[in-house]
């Protein structure tokens, strides 16, 4: 088969691509922002690696061209664009969207999906939600969804795991909050890829859901104190049950050095415990999952030799070229679509800014325009052969407030999750304005606007 490894440069994504190498004789397909090289004795015949912009459809008709199954192993918790303006869960709704309009145009038949543990009461955190939401989406397009969800999964490279190291090198006396005697079911990456890999070719899994996670359950707090004693360290842990989620995320933050975008979700979705569900337990018993403690200690060295350095959390660091990224859900009333959106966001321009702004259309460019100067500020292409009812894509292509290295900025319009609502995205803009100077007038005037459009839609 061709197999394509969607969000191939996170750490899961690299080792799922050698062992489906030295496992299996499948042509393997790449896709990620930047092409990830591979020094493998097999990837010579069988390894293509694809530059893919996820949130591009072009790109991505492209990259999943010739595709049977995919692996999609894509979270958006980290910056793409200088700004990002929009939820997580909105970028993860809209890459998920992309991603399943265009498996399903390319015909591919089946994805796997490695998604989240959900806990089975309470509360369930925006970062777990969002997960659920994926496979709901991925499941509204393609013929077959394999979903496989978990915990904390223990490897090198691991985001979750080099924190807690991290956590136990450099706080001799840590407190612990209440989220901390919550249990979790880790699961180590190679069992993980070994599950994967399973889904592939086994027809009794596909199409299903099932919960990994390695017996017995831990507690977060039992996790630190087990690393401190494979790393030979004496840590003293004290309870501080007051102590909340939101000072608990900007002090893992603080002390670990990770990027506030990865650490907030996570611990956010530490408020309940994570276990696998009896009904949903992956159904191979051999070889066993591995525990905590196997998986730390067989983990620790790599995570060692990389954890002090800068780059510890890969793929974290924001990029400096100057572009701006904004998604926002919008609802989408009952017998609306995204053409109809469109036409509420073009006429609100000028409704709100009635003494500054009016907007003229001329054979599909819309020029909007300052009232009182000759100055046109942005004009927008309508590009008719890719869009339709439930997707208008316009292109911006000049304006004063427009960079001429502006190359593929574009407004979106789509609707998603069964037509219950409508993501409106600009994607890869390139501002004129200097840069402190437009992120505090033109894109907070854009995020107001996108605030009252909301309010206009629901009334």
């Amino acid at each position: 088969m061709r197999v394509a490894v969607v969000g191939a440069s996170g750490f899961v994504g690299r080792a799922l691509i050698r062992h489906l190498l030295d496992h299996t004789d499948h042509q393997i397909v790449a896709l990620s922002r930047t092409p990830l090289k591979l020094d493998h004795p097999r990837a010579a015949d069988r390894y293509q690696a694809i530059s893919c912009d996820l949130h591009n459809p072009l790109q991505l008709e492209h990259g999943l061209a010739g595709i049977d199954v995919a692996y999609y192993l894509v979270h958006s918790m980290l910056p793409g664009a200088r700004l990002n303006q929009g939820s997580f869960a909105d970028f993860d709704l809209s890459l998920a969207d992309n991603f399943a309009r265009t498996a399903r145009m390319r015909g591919v038949q089946h994805v796997i999906y490695l998604s989240g543990l959900a806990p089975s009461g309470g509360a369930i955190s925006q970062h777990l939600l969002s997960r659920l939401e994926v496979e709901t989406t991925l499941r509204s397009y393609l013929p077959t969804v394999t979903c496989l969800r978990t915990g904390m999964i223990v490897g090198p490279q691991g985001s979750s795991f080099t924190m807690m190291v991290r956590l136990v090198q450099r706080l001799p006396l840590m407190v612990c909050p209440a989220w901390t005697r919550n249990s979790c079911q880790i699961v180590v990456l190679d069992d993980v890829v070994r599950c994967l890999e399973k889904c592939l070719t086994h027809k009794d899994l596909q199409g299903r859901t099932f919960d990994l996670g390695a017996t017995p359950a831990v507690s977060y707090r039992d996790m630190l104190e087990t690393t401190a004693r494979l790393l030979g360290k004496k840590r003293i842990l004290l309870n501080a049950p007051l102590l909340t989620i939101g000072l608990s995320r900007l002090w893992v933050s603080l002390v670990t050095g990770a990027p506030k975008d990865l650490v907030y979700p996570l611990i956010s979705s530490l408020r309940e415990s994570m276990l696998v569900r009896t009904d949903h337990k992956w159904p191979y018993d051999q070889p066993p999952l591995k525990n905590f403690e196997t998986a730390a200690t067989e983990n620790l060295p790599e995570v060692l030799a990389a954890v002090e350095k800068p780059h510890a959390f890969r793929g974290t660091k924001p990029t400096r070229e100057s572009t701006v990224r904004s998604i926002q859900r919008l609802p989408l009333p009952a017998g609306k679509s995204a053409a109809w959106v469109a036409e509420r966001y073009i006429s609100m321009l000028p409704k709100l800014f009635p003494l500054l702004i009016k907007v003229r259309q001329v054979d599909g460019r819309i020029f909007l325009q300052l009232t009182f100067l000759p100055i046109t500020l942005l004009v927008l292409q309508h590009s008719p052969e890719r869009s339709a009812q439930d997707r208008q894509l316009f292109y911006v292509v000049g304006g004063a407030l427009c960079s001429r290295l502006n190359r593929r900025g574009r407004l979106e319009l789509r609707e998603t999750l069964g037509g219950q609502a409508c993501l409106a995205a600009v994607h890869d803009f390139v501002p004129a304005l200097p840069w402190p100077i437009y992120r505090w007038t033109q894109a907070e005037i854009h995020r107001w606007f996108m605030y009252r459009l909301t309010k206009a839609i629901k009334s």
